[in-house]
């Protein structure tokens, strides 16, 4: 699923949402930065030192459901291993209806 990153109605990326942990309700994958991504402003976590929760400031808009019901966002940046963009969605949330049939979700549950 392709996803974009907001700060406020500013778009400062995309990442596409590759990989689940299904019972934390965490979905994560590559963040390609857009021209108005300043790592300073928005990633938690630059070169492996986190700086500071800036979840609270960024939304993330699912191409083809709107906004997400989330509980925080992060983005991790490193300048040899690329960009990550990691989304804690709430209890009760989008989680299950947006990723129900994706392989790591059936995986977890049809244990």
């Amino acid at each position: 699923m392709q996803v974009s990153v907001y700060q406020n109605e500013v778009v400062i990326g995309t990442a596409i949402i590759e990989h689940l942990d299904p019972p934390m309700g965490v979905a994560f994958g590559p963040f390609s930065p857009s021209d108005r991504y300043d790592r300073a402003q928005h990633a938690n976590t630059i070169e492996g030192d986190y700086i500071d929760d800036k979840g609270q400031l960024l939304s993330v808009h699912a191409d083809q459901h709107g906004p997400l019901n989330t509980a925080s966002i992060a983005i991790q940046d490193w300048a040899d291993l690329g960009k990550e963009l990691t989304i804690w969605f709430r209890d009760g949330g989008d989680f299950a209806a947006l990723f129900s049939t994706h392989d790591d979700y059936r995986a977890y549950y049809s244990q």
